[in-house]
């Protein structure tokens, strides 16, 4: 049986203040309170999310009409409907559904991917098919075991890690018919035989979905929960990011104009770009000190002469160690400070 770990949201023992008459003193949940700062931080959660979530899927939709435009239809309506469905079945778990959209968007991505490399040449029409049918089979799925899978969805509490081993379970067949696939591009078949093949194995991957739709289902509402706190938690980040970017621009300024100061007042060129050892403009001098600072290094531009690579390592270590110390104290800054704070699945 599942193990699910209870509820992270802090629970007070002693009573609830007093609330004057007429207004609303709690949510109906056993005695559970939201304060307003609460109920408008998970609503702008939600919109973020949905805005991320809608961003994906257009994205998504145009890379997949470079390949079969029918595909991007197929896509939208499959999310409208598979999404509206559970919406119905399941009401109230709005980042569990946007989980699941997010989930059709990065199946789409890997569907794509073995379309473009085994079975390219297959119609449209078994295309769309073999899209659906595992979108279809996790829906009766989930139909078969609502009640089950209702009672996990609004619990809205995650489990145990010690569960993640059921999630490669059913994923290793699944990718095990995947790799499968790239034998038949091997094999001397028509294009029919082909897409009898590939119908064979998403039906193979859609049986499958059908019997762990249940646990497909915890997983997505972990993921939604976790998505829930990921975009609490990134509200509190605007402020110490803003200023971390801000110090960041400054010292990348700061290296550049050094860079190209060098080379107005030295004899010879410091840089070579692009193969031609010249003197560095301003904008390249911002956009060299960008990838070292970055520690990226391209290679269209690279330094010459002793004094500008001592200076490249200078600005080198000193990005390093800005990352480190930054990134620890923007996240030293988002981690919640009251127990008012901590709302959130995180």
């Amino acid at each position: 049986m599942d193990q699910i770990v209870p509820d992270r949201r802090p629970r007070t023992t002693s009573p609830p203040p007093a609330v004057p008459p007429g207004s609303s003193g709690g949510n109906g949940h056993g005695g559970a309170h939201m304060g307003p700062h609460g109920a408008k931080g998970a609503s702008k959660s939600w919109l973020g999310g949905a805005l991320l979530t809608a961003l994906l899927l257009g994205l998504i939709a145009l890379s997949i009409r470079s390949v079969s435009g029918n595909l991007t239809f197929v896509l939208l309506g499959s999310v409208g409907l598979v999404v509206g469905a559970f919406h119905y079945l399941f009401p109230g778990s709005q980042f569990f559904t946007l989980a699941l959209t997010n989930f059709i968007g990065v199946y789409a991505c890997i569907f794509v991917f073995f379309l473009e490399s085994n079975f390219h040449n297959i119609s449209p029409l078994i295309q769309s098919v073999a899209f659906v049918l595992p979108l279809v089979a996790f829906l009766g799925g989930a139909w078969w075991r609502a009640e089950d899978i209702r009672r996990i969805v609004m619990s809205r509490r995650l489990r145990e890690g010690g569960h993640f081993d059921r999630v490669f379970l059913w994923m290793a067949p699944v990718w095990g018919i995947g790799a499968l696939t790239f034998l038949v591009p091997e094999q001397d078949m028509d294009t029919q035989t082909i897409g009898a093949i590939f119908l064979l194995a998403m039906s193979a991957i859609a049986a499958i979905v059908a019997l762990v739709s249940r646990d497909i289902a915890i997983f997505l509402l972990d993921a939604g929960l976790l998505f829930e706190g990921f975009f609490q938690q990134s509200a509190r980040l605007v402020l110490p990011a803003f200023a971390f970017l801000t110090f960041y621009s400054l010292c990348i300024i700061l290296f550049g104009a050094i860079y190209t100061i060098m080379d107005r007042f030295m004899a010879e060129p410091n840089f070579v770009i692009e193969g031609v050892r010249r003197d560095l403009t301003f904008a390249e001098g911002i956009y060299f000190s960008i990838v070292t600072f970055a520690t990226v290094g391209y290679g269209d531009i690279h330094p010459v002469s002793g004094p500008v690579r001592l200076i490249c390592g200078v600005e080198i270590v000193m990005g390093v160690l800005l990352l480190l110390f930054g990134f620890s104290a923007i996240i030293g800054h988002a981690r919640p400070t009251s127990r008012s704070d901590r709302n959130d699945p995180l």
